[in-house]
């Protein structure tokens, strides 16, 4: 009697379960071929944009004339590491579009940030990140937008 109960358990959870994980394979396929289409710039670039679905990315930008980078993640996680720029006389603006996703950015101690967040989740910085009022000195611009999502920024010396 109680294996019967539980196979009529797992055939009426066993569906739902395969409906999950092809949507999963769905998402993640979705994801790499719209990466494929609007990823742009590496590294020594001055303007990169990510697209990522289910996974990760870690950027480290090394250019000296970087401008802008664009971070478009849905159930990803994205890593900018920001310390091996130089700081601009127009700043880095930095836009992040998130779905159950994060962003963690880590700048140069000496950096202004500026930042504007809407949507559900938050931006929390560190204690030493220094934190203006005004868009226009900023070293760092931050736009986010986000569903359950969130950003940090850490300071290079923490």
């Amino acid at each position: 009697m109680a294996n019967r109960r539980a196979l009529h358990i797992v055939r009426g959870v066993l569906p739902w379960v395969a409906g999950w994980f092809g949507l999963q394979a769905v998402v993640a396929v979705a994801g790499r071929l719209a990466a494929r289409r609007l990823n742009e710039g590496d590294d020594t670039a001055a303007r990169i944009r990510r697209v990522m679905t289910m996974g990760g990315v870690e950027l480290r930008p090394t250019s000296p004339t970087l401008a802008r980078v664009e971070l478009d993640l849905m159930m990803a996680g994205a890593q900018l590491d920001l310390t091996g720029t130089a700081p601009l006389p127009g700043g880095v603006d930095v836009v992040a579009r998130m779905v159950m996703g994060g962003v963690e950015i880590r700048v140069p101690r000496d950096w202004q940030v500026w930042w504007e967040f809407r949507g559900v989740g938050g931006v929390s910085a560190e204690p030493d990140v220094q934190r203006t009022a005004e868009w226009v000195g900023a070293n760092l611009r931050l736009d986010a937008r986000a569903v359950f999502g969130g950003v940090g920024i850490k300071s290079a010396g923490s």
